[in-house]
């Protein structure tokens, strides 16, 4: 008597027939245990067991929307949280390298203070309260440095009118070159611009950019020039001038004439070549100016 069963399977296909051998002890035991499930199985479905209940129902649903939003809310709240960081370090960093130049501070600029990295393998990029506290003491004490920055200035008149923060020409001209690695008109190489380029018509004033030494000159590249000397670790630069307009070493003003926009030395075209120094490097100018039109060639 055979005693195995056989599970025969026939697809479309005659000539792949599979077949399972369970012997009649296996296949008892498998009978028992699947029957009752399938048995307990049907009861719950008749029953309403499974069933969610209609209260429960609307409160998942709900919970779910609110997660949702949070969610959202989470995420726009993150993005601003990242903004601020980024425009807290950046006015520390301008603030920082400004006083320095003007002799409110005496060490040299820190660094902007940068968040540690964090391992998020496992995490979502939420913020977290602690951020938002550290955030907002950094704003607190920039707020505070602004405010004894102010107070000292203001008691200082002197110092205040030194600081080069005023635009060097009007608020028509355009910015055709900025600061940084940027393509040579001569050469075609990108290569770093040292200053910032404002265009203009031949014989527009030149300011000075805050008050100061100047000391004048022409050179075969950069034409007539001013070199303004504002503090001990500030200075400025106005070069490709048609004609300089204050004596070699003399005192000049904020906003006064030093010159008029020119193409003296080695350029395409006139412009006016502009260029600041703090503690003896060269910086991008735009974002120490206060007052101007930041407006660019084609845009």
């Amino acid at each position: 008597m055979d005693r195995k069963i056989r599970i025969h399977f026939f697809p479309r296909d005659a000539s792949r027939v599979r077949s399972i051998v369970l012997s009649r002890r296996l296949a008892i035991a498998l009978a028992a245990c699947v029957v009752p499930l399938c048995l307990l199985g049907f009861w719950l479905v008749l029953s309403g067991g499974l069933r969610e209940d209609p209260r429960r129902k609307v409160e998942r649903i709900k919970l779910e929307r609110e997660t949702r939003a949070l969610s959202e809310k989470t995420s726009l709240l993150q993005q601003e949280t990242e903004k601020l960081r980024k425009n807290l370090d950046s006015l520390e960093a301008v603030r920082s390298r400004v006083t320095l130049a003007s002799g409110l501070e005496s060490q040299q600029p820190a660094s902007p203070e940068t968040e540690p990295p964090r391992f998020r393998l496992f995490g979502s990029g939420a913020p977290r309260p602690e951020d938002f506290t550290r955030l907002l003491a950094r704003a607190k004490r920039t707020s505070q440095f602004m405010d004894s920055s102010l107070f000292v200035l203001t008691k200082n008149p002197a110092m205040a009118a030194n600081l080069p923060t005023i635009y060097p020409v009007s608020p028509e001209a355009l910015v055709t070159r900025t600061f940084g690695p940027t393509p040579d008109p001569f050469t075609g190489r990108r290569n770093l611009h040292p200053g910032v380029d404002f265009s203009l018509p031949p014989g527009s004033p030149v300011l000075a950019a805050g008050g100061g030494t100047a000391t004048t000159g022409n050179e075969p590249l950069w034409g007539y020039y001013v070199r303004v000397r504002h503090t001990e670790n500030a200075e400025t630069f106005y070069a490709h001038l048609q004609a300089v307009a204050v004596p070699n070493g003399s005192r000049v003003a904020r906003g006064e004439v030093i010159g008029w926009l020119g193409q003296s030395g080695a350029t395409t075209g006139p412009h006016l070549h502009f260029e600041m120094r703090l503690w003896g490097d060269r910086v991008d100018p735009l974002p120490y100016l206060a007052s101007g039109d930041k407006r660019r060639a084609g845009i």
